[in-house]
């Protein structure tokens, strides 16, 4: 096994006995399996996108006596360790399937940070009484992605009440309800007092979680702040200033994990 490093910097060649596989300087720092960079215990990501410097590049890479892959970041001066198997297990560089791009339907509705001047609502009382409020609820999820409910009772197991309207719930490994709390070794970042980047829950999950409702029982003492994006918007603003990079994102696979003592899912 051996490794270079292209003379910009910008990715490494590792060679292998399955072939040769790039690496990206980005990808590499922020696939960083450190304390620094992913919580130790669940191995979730600590730092985002916009905590790497643009200018990120391979300084100097080698391979460790006991076989591992040590990647020097510049201009952070940042060494990390990579297990040569998992980045074999997780190499991207290479050729994929002719795909056509994602659509769009024509009942969803893209938006910004101007929906604050008009969020989808609907009101609890109206929405148990079914009918046109419950009807035009509904209609507003499926043509923002989202909609709130107002005036919900501060109780455990109204959020099921809201769900018996319209379907059902899909319990998982978590059971019938995920409860966000802090925990002393936790197994998620949810059970933890950090904020949350922008993300999308459960992707390693088949099928991947359709509709998620979330009910604030208490208020935290600090943060708390709930912030929702959306992603047809964030994937077609991508597509008109970098078309290449929309392309790239399109045609890449990309794998999600999750592990803990009573599951495995990917």
């Amino acid at each position: 096994m051996s490794v270079t490093v292209d003379p910009t910097g910008t990715y490494l060649t590792l060679e292998t006995s399955d072939g040769a596989h790039r690496f990206h300087a980005i990808w590499l720092r922020d696939n960083a399996q450190d304390a620094a960079t992913r919580a130790s215990g669940n191995g979730q990501r600590l730092i985002t996108l916009r905590d790497i410097p643009p200018e990120t590049g391979i300084a100097a890479a080698g391979i460790a006596p006991d076989g591992a892959l040590e990647v020097r970041f510049a201009p952070e001066d940042k060494t990390v360790t990579f297990d040569p198997a998992w980045l074999r297990t997780h190499a991207y560089d290479q050729s994929a399937p002719a795909t056509a791009p994602g659509w769009l339907s024509k009942d969803i509705e893209m938006w910004d940070g101007g929906l604050m001047d008009a969020l989808p609502c609907g009101d609890f009382a109206q929405l148990q009484q079914g009918g046109a409020p419950l009807r035009d609820w509904l209609g507003k999820i499926v043509r923002y992605g989202f909609a709130k409910v107002m005036n919900a009772p501060v109780e455990p197991g109204a959020l099921f009440r809201v769900v018996d309207l319209f379907g059902y719930v899909r319990e998982t490994n978590y059971g019938r309800h995920f409860e966000v709390r802090t925990e002393v070794n936790p197994t998620n970042l949810a059970f933890t007092g950090l904020a949350l980047q922008a993300h999308t829950d459960n992707p390693y999950r088949d099928p991947c979680p359709t509709l998620q409702l979330l009910h604030c029982l208490a208020q935290a003492e600090q943060g708390g702040i709930t912030a929702i994006v959306d992603g047809h918007n964030a994937a077609e603003a991508l597509k008109s200033s970098n078309p290449d990079a929309f392309d790239l994102l399109c045609s890449t696979d990309v794998t999600f994990r999750y592990e803990s003592d009573d599951a495995i899912l990917e």
